[in-house]
C-alpha cells in the first residue's frame, strides 16, 4: 500500500463551467478510522448505579456547574444475572427528545471486570425507558472491543457506530492514577467507580470509498461532525479528497457547503462537481468539469512555496540556499521510483551537478528504508525528506512528479521527469 500521498481536499463554490453529462456514483461502502479516530483516547467513564435519578451529563472541569434537573428513568430492563450496576453516557445527537439531548443512557450489567458478560443496556430511542430497546449489547470477558450500532430516530437508514475498548490491565499505570483522579473530582455528584472498568471510545464517523477508473484513482470521504448519522448537512459535516488507500486527514477536511451542486473538488490536475450527497452517507455523485480552470496548481514563472526539508543527515535546509543556480526537485516514493528515474537522476549529478542542483525528496516511506537504499544502491544524487506540508504546497497527488526551477527558485515546468531533465540538459537548453 502507497503511504505517502497527501490527502487534500479543496472545494470551490464556482459557475459557469462546462460540466460533463456523464455522472458517476460513488458508494462510500466502508466505514474507516480516520487519523483522528485512530488517535482518540476519549474515555466512557462508568459511574456507579444507586437510583433512578441521575445527575446529567455536564462539561467535566467547570468549578461551578449550573443547576440541572436529574434525568429520571422511567422502566429499567430486565437485568437477570447482573450482581451489579453501573452507567455511562454515550454521545448521539440523532436520538434527541424532549425529554434529553446529546448523551444516551446506558446502564452497564456486571461493571466489575469479571469472568462474567457485561451488558450494555442503551436507551436507544432516548425516551429514559430503557425497557424497549430490544436485547442489550454483549462483552464476554474474552472479548477487548464492542462496535455499538446506533439508528436515526427520523431517518431509519442513518447509523452512527461507536467503537468501546476495554481499559487494560496494568498498562500506563501513573497516567491512569491521574484519570481516575480528575474524573472523581469533577464528576459531581456521580460516583466515579474505577478507570479499569471504563472504556476506550471512538466514534466511528467517517465512510469513505475509491474512485477508480484508467490512471484515475482517488477517496471521497464524508464524516459526520454532529454524530448523528446524517452526513449531508451544509455547514457542518465535512468533505474529503484523498489518495486511494491512504488514511483519512481529518485536518485538510473541508466543510460542505450549503448548495451541493456549487461545489468543486480537484484531483490530480483533473476537476469534478459534486452533484449530490446521500443523507446516510451510502453515495455521492459527481461529473468532471470539462476545461475548468485549475485551483490548485503551482504557477510557471512564479517563485516556489517557501519550504525548508531535512536531509539524510538529518540536517534542515531551507530551499532558499538554492536560488543562485537551476534546482530541479523530484518527489518519490520506494515503490513509484523506477530504474530509469534512478538512472537520469545519477547522469544529471555526475555530467551537470555544476550547472543545475537535485533535490529528490522521499515522500511517505520509512527513513530507515530510505537509508538502506542509499547504503546498498549506492546512491550518489542528493536525497531527503518530504514532508505532509510540503506535499501540500506542491499539490503532490500522485508520484513520482517533478519541478524545474530556473535561478531565484522561479518555476520553470512540471511535471518533468528526469529523463526529461536530462535531455534538455543535454541540448543545451538553458
Amino acid at each position: 500500500m502507497r503511504k505517502l500521498h497527501i490527502a487534500i481536499a479543496f472545494l470551490f463554490a464556482m459557475g459557469n463551467q462546462a460540466i460533463s453529462q456523464n455522472t458517476m456514483e460513488l458508494e462510500l461502502d466502508n466505514r474507516i478510522e480516520d487519523d483522528k479516530i485512530s488517535k482518540s483516547l476519549a474515555i466512557l467513564p462508568v459511574y456507579k448505579y444507586e437510583d433512578v435519578n441521575i445527575e446529567p451529563y455536564t462539561m467535566f472541569g467547570v468549578s461551578e456547574k449550573p443547576e440541572q434537573e436529574d434525568i429520571v428513568l422511567k422502566k429499567l430492563p430486565n437485568m437477570e444475572g447482573c450482581v451489579d450496576t453501573g452507567y455511562t453516557y454515550i454521545f448521539f445527537s440523532g436520538a434527541n427528545t424532549e425529554l434529553n439531548q446529546g448523551y444516551l443512557v446506558t446502564l452497564i450489567g456486571n461493571y466489575r471486570r469479571s469472568m462474567r458478560t457485561v451488558y450494555f443496556y442503551i436507551d436507544r430511542n432516548n425516551n429514559l425507558d430503557l425497557s424497549d430497546d430490544g436485547p442489550p449489547d454483549s462483552l464476554s470477558y474474552k472479548e477487548t472491543e464492542k462496535l455499538l450500532r446506533l439508528q436515526n430516530l427520523n431517518n431509519s437508514s442513518a447509523e452512527h457506530f461507536v467503537k468501546i475498548s476495554r481499559i487494560e490491565y496494568g498498562h500506563n499505570v501513573a497516567y491512569k492514577r491521574m484519570l481516575t483522579e480528575h474524573y472523581k473530582k469533577h464528576s459531581g455528584r456521580k460516583v466515579f467507580t474505577n478507570i479499569n472498568y471504563c472504556y476506550r471510545e471512538q466514534r466511528y464517523n467517517t465512510l469513505a470509498g475509491s474512485y477508480r477508473s484508467g490512471t484515475d484513482s482517488f477517496t471521497i470521504a464524508l464524516k459526520d461532525m454532529n454524530n448523528n448519522g446524517l452526513f449531508n448537512e451544509s455547514c457542518i459535516d465535512k468533505f474529503y479528497v484523498g489518495a486511494a488507500d491512504d488514511q483519512v486527514q481529518t485536518d485538510v477536511m473541508s466543510l460542505i457547503l450549503p448548495n451541493t451542486e456549487n461545489i468543486f473538488f480537484e484531483w490530480n490536475k483533473k476537476r469534478y462537481q459534486l452533484r449530490s450527497i446521500k443523507p446516510d452517507g451510502s453515495s455521492v455523485s459527481f461529473a468532471k468539469a470539462e476545461e475548468a480552470e485549475l485551483s490548485k496548481k503551482l504557477r510557471v514563472g512564479k517563485k516556489l512555496p517557501k519550504f525548508s526539508f531535512v536531509n539524510l543527515q538529518n540536517e534542515r535546509i531551507s530551499i532558499k540556499e538554492y536560488k543562485k543556480k537551476p534546482t530541479y526537485i523530484f518527489f518519490w516514493d520506494l515503490e513509484s521510483i523506477s530504474d530509469a528515474d534512478t538512472a537520469y537522476l545519477g547522469k544529471i549529478h555526475r555530467e551537470f551537478g555544476d550547472r543545475i542542483s537535485i533535490i529528490t525528496l522521499n515522500h511517505g516511506d520509512e527513513p530507515k528504508k530510505v537509508r538502506m537504499m542509499h547504503y546498498y544502491d549506492e546512491i550518489q544524487w542528493p536525497m531527503a525528506f518530504s514532508s505532509t506540508a510540503i506535499g501540500r504546497a506542491f499539490y503532490v497527488e500522485s508520484l513520482p512528479v517533478g519541478y524545474l526551477t530556473r535561478k531565484r527558485l522561479k518555476l520553470e515546468k512540471y511535471p518533468v521527469s528526469p529523463k526529461q531533465v536530462y535531455e534538455q540538459l543535454s541540448s543545451g537548453e538553458k
